[in-house]
């Protein structure tokens, strides 16, 4: 079984003699990043692991991957998409627990009142909030996603039950 990946950031250009690369990383998923072993990057169309030798913060995040050793070495890995294994994401995160709702694709959604409203089939970006796009009653409904909406969220049991405002479900 493959691991899903999910992108985290790319590769911009090389740094330094010893084959580091400048790496932008979204933000949300720099601590994921910073304690990951191994990090994947799209090589002839492939994600390859490569695991993690070193990264600091130089003013610019410099990764350093293990046998990339030279300038060339880590040319051939410039402009290219990071990606991260799902596993080694955290859904919240500790810091102000945000969320990175779009893990949250197949997780039973539940309302802290009316209980079970079904599976969580999508998860659409809006510019102001997150949208759970759920098959309920046999119709899809859509179910904003906020943070102080979240009254428990079992990652390992994949349920996350919400504080629904009262008649969403019969819009």
């Amino acid at each position: 079984m493959t691991d899903k990946l999910i992108g985290v950031g790319f590769t911009t250009k090389t740094h330094g003699a010893q084959g580091e690369l400048k790496i932008t990383v979204k933000e949300e998923y720099l601590d994921d990043f910073a304690n990951a072993d191994v990090v994947f990057i799209n090589v002839q169309g492939k994600p390859l692991p490569f695991f993690i030798e070193n990264l600091r913060d130089a003013g610019d995040l410099l990764l350093k991957i293990e046998e990339v050793d030279s300038p060339a070495e880590a040319k051939n890995l410039t402009s290219k998409e990071l990606f991260l294994r799902e596993k080694d994401i955290k859904i919240i995160k500790q810091a102000g627990e945000v969320l990175t709702f779009e893990l949250l694709v197949g997780y039973e959604l539940f309302d802290e009142q009316t209980g079970s409203i079904g599976k969580i089939e999508a998860v659409e970006a809006m510019p102001t909030q997150h949208l759970a796009i759920v098959e309920h009653e046999g119709r899809e409904v859509f179910i904003p996603l906020h943070t102080q909406m979240v009254v428990e969220l079992d990652e390992k049991g994949k349920r996350i039950v919400l504080r629904l405002p009262e008649g969403l479900l019969d819009l």
